[in-house]
């Protein structure tokens, strides 16, 4: 057995679980599985001096929320901006609406709340999206949360939209299979209130988080609201309504939902970082190396990809 499947396989039984302390799986995680990307984020020094303290916050309480312009570069932002005008168009078609008024069917994967406007797989080099995913502090960011440069794992775009049935899949509490650590980045296109089925978190249920030894108690893969109250009062759920243009970055290891509209839609795009040796394996394939990557940090992040469209 090669180094990389005792890795694997040492660290497999974690996966959905928030590790209480750094143990000899995790070790083997960061500095075997991924020794060469922990060595790249030592051996660089950050472009954006708020990074590190953004990813205190991070480690503390698990999640950050903001104006997008706190964790984005003015490069990122005016991204955004570009790509967030493309998917809202897109959510006012004439096709999506009809999909959200129940005029007409839609081909549904999972789940059956939402229209997918991003398509997982295949992306263009040139989409401003990506550019998001990539912004230089943004990576930074997630760097310093991780320990190590981190891989861009998934890009997507959905609208969620009320339906009658109960919550189910995501819009239960659970934890993500992607890594031993991860970080979810969510940006609102539209103003999310209560009716909108804010994302919600239940902050220090990351790993290493105050609060992980107390998550254990709930290892259910899906959990809904009446048995998570047993475990952690309503009054400790943080719940993420806001404008457009707020952005919410967790490490959704610990425990989270998407929230279920009651009325009208919630419209967002999303971005997975894993390290280099996810538990899950990568959605996302780019057509080309971006000919725009201005540092090392976003060619490392983008590399698995172009890798995966060529093989």
């Amino acid at each position: 057995m090669d180094t990389m499947a005792i890795v694997k396989r040492m660290t497999a039984p974690y996966e959905r679980k928030a590790l209480i302390s750094p143990n000899l799986a995790y070790y083997m995680w960061r500095f075997v599985g991924n020794g060469r990307r922990v060595a790249l984020k030592l051996g660089a020094r950050p472009r954006h001096a708020d990074a590190r303290a953004i990813a205190r916050d991070l480690m503390k309480q698990g999640i950050s929320v903001a104006p997008a312009g706190r964790f984005l570069s003015d490069e990122g932002s005016a991204a955004l901006a570009a790509a967030g005008a493309e998917i809202i168009a897109q959510s006012r078609s004439e096709e999506v609406q009809a999909i959200v008024s129940g005029e007409r069917a839609a081909s549904h994967g999972k789940k059956a709340f939402l229209v997918d406007l991003v398509r997982q797989g295949r992306m263009s080099p040139d989409s401003p999206l990506l550019k998001v995913a990539l912004d230089v502090k943004l990576l930074e960011i997630v760097a310093s949360y991780l320990g190590l440069w981190p891989c861009l794992h998934a890009v997507a775009g959905w609208l969620n939209y009320s339906t009658d049935t109960p919550a189910e899949t995501s819009q239960l509490w659970h934890r993500d299979p992607e890594d031993l650590k991860l970080v979810k980045v969510f940006i609102y296109l539209e103003d999310v209130e209560e009716a909108q089925g804010p994302f919600t978190y239940i902050p220090r249920t990351q790993p290493f988080g105050s609060r992980a030894p107390q998550a254990l108690k709930c290892q259910t893969k899906r959990v809904d609201d009446e048995r998570m109250r047993k475990f952690f009062a309503p009054e400790r759920w943080q719940v993420c309504t806001g404008p457009a243009g707020t952005m919410i970055v967790a490490d959704t290891v610990g425990f989270h939902r998407g929230g279920k509209p009651t009325t009208g839609t919630r419209l967002l795009v999303t971005f997975t970082y894993t390290s280099g040796i996810p538990f899950v394996e990568r959605s996302l394939s780019v057509t080309a190396m971006p000919d725009w990557i201005s540092s090392p940090i976003q060619r490392h992040a983008i590399e698995p990809a172009v890798r995966a469209k060529s093989a």
